[in-house]
């Protein structure tokens, strides 16, 4: 806990006093993020401005102090884990959100809430693709420090396409803008910031485009009796030229555990099923052709939607997915590796066969349009041993996927979680390369400190 001259001296500096916590009882949910692990934070700022922002920068910079910036704290890398005796600096209470129809953009605080901003963009006809599956709960600073994705990535791309604009404070506590939001022209240090998980600056504005809400054409839940016949048709697809609005993956395991939660008819005995979302030019050639390709690939069941009810029902078994792991397993780690599209069928024969040889339970679902994939490892009891079956298994899933041409992260992040594995992808000058652009943000390795690089 922060000494009382200390936090004296930081509330002080705060535009109310009461945006200081020193006492963590009733603010257990910000010693973690989404993961399991933990941290011990000395103080919490809930900082409302950009000079409350300001404050909590220039007294760590003063005290040699570490500080860990949070959003709403849904991400799965750890990214947001305090390091011990750190300042947390949330920004949840950032909600500034305004939208501008002629230019189709949109200037957000980065305490705004994903479906906030895709809410009020539709009430000008707008929307804002990037759609994490947290979207309901993640905030737009979160989703820009890690570069997140979503549902409809395949078609529209990643937040990093739809950020034209960010300002920050940096740990020498100026202001830094980029894009739309600097008068000056020069490198684009937007594109060095977007994904660098809170450690190169504390984000305070972001600017957004928006695009015409896109029409939505039929959605197809296709079942499979082997996930590489599944998999083989997601190849298919992709090498066809066809580009659906969603194409989404679940094994068989996950899609008996969303099942469990909320029945849904041709899930029941599935070895994988698919969900896809087709645009609504050229709709019935592009699900006619979609049909083809799934009963190429020996689809046991194929049901094609387009009431949305009938399509609202499909999509809640990709929804429902996270909380029903969450209520059957004790302890849940979620990896997110990615591959070429080519490899897909490889790493879907890879984790299966991974699910039928370890003691834990294993399922995996993800984007699969552009070879995304969501791994989780299942602990029933939470015991010593599994927590080291886990770490065995996951060395394992993060090296194959290396070895297919993949990366460590889709969209997750590294955070704590993949640090130590950064090796595996990335030779020792490409590393370093990454560390002195840290260093030259941050000299004293106050932000977010021990996130992303390996070692202490």
């Amino acid at each position: 806990m922060m000494n009382s001259r200390a936090a004296e001296e930081l509330s002080a500096r705060l535009s109310r006093p009461e945006l200081l916590v020193t006492d963590f009882s009733d603010y257990e949910a910000y010693l973690h993020d989404a993961t399991n692990d933990r941290g011990k934070p000395g103080a919490l700022v809930f900082a409302e401005t950009e000079g409350d922002v300001a404050a909590a920068v220039d007294f760590c910079r003063a005290h040699s102090l570490a500080l860990v910036p949070r959003g709403a704290g849904t991400g799965l890398s750890g990214g947001c884990v305090p390091a011990e005796g750190s300042l947390v600096l949330s920004t949840e209470r950032m909600r500034r959100l305004t939208i501008d129809r002629e230019s189709r953009t949109a200037l957000c605080g980065p305490g705004v809430i994903t479906k906030e901003l895709l809410d009020k963009a539709a009430e000008f006809g707008l929307t804002y693709p990037p759609d994490p599956a947290s979207y309901d709960e993640s905030t737009l600073g979160g989703n820009v420090a890690e570069n997140a994705g979503g549902l409809r990535c395949l078609r529209f791309g990643v937040t990093r396409d739809y950020v034209i604009g960010l300002r920050g404070v940096t740990v020498s506590g100026e202001r830094m803008a980029t894009g739309v939001l600097s008068k000056s022209k020069g490198f684009n240090l937007g594109d060095v910031l977007i994904g660098s998980e809170g450690t190169l600056l504390i984000i305070t504005e972001i600017a957004v485009r928006l695009i015409p809400t896109p029409r939505v054409g039929d959605t197809i839940l296709a079942a499979f009796g082997d996930p590489v016949d599944a998999a083989r048709t997601v190849r298919d697809i992709t090498r066809s030229g066809m580009v659906p609005t969603v194409l989404e993956y679940l094994d068989g395991d996950a899609a008996e555990c969303s099942n469990k939660y909320e029945k849904t008819e041709g899930v029941e005995r599935a070895a994988a099923i698919l969900l896809v979302e087709t645009p609504a030019e050229n709709r019935q050639a592009l699900t006619a052709a979609v049909r083809s390709f799934c009963r190429k690939n020996s689809c046991s069941h194929l049901r094609v939607e387009s009431d949305e009810n009938r399509v609202e029902q499909l999509w809640r078994i990709r929804r429902n997915l996270s909380n029903a792991v969450k209520e059957m397993a004790t302890v849940r780690v979620s990896e997110d590796v990615a591959v070429p599209i080519s490899k897909f069928p490889v790493l879907i024969d890879f984790v299966a066969e991974m699910n039928r040889t370890s003691p834990l339970r294993i399922n995996a679902f993800g984007h699969a349009g552009d070879g995304n994939l969501h791994v989780n490892f299942l602990s029933m009891t939470g015991e010593d041993k599994d927590y080291q079956i886990m770490e065995q298994d996951i060395a394992r899933l993060l090296k194959r996927t290396v070895e297919l041409g993949g990366t460590l992260s889709g969209e997750h992040g590294v955070g704590l979680a993949k640090r130590r594995y950064l090796p595996l992808e990335f030779d020792g000058p490409t590393l370093d390369g990454m560390k002195r652009i840290k260093f030259i943000f941050d000299p004293q390795n106050l932000l977010n400190p021990g996130k992303i690089f390996p070692g202490p």
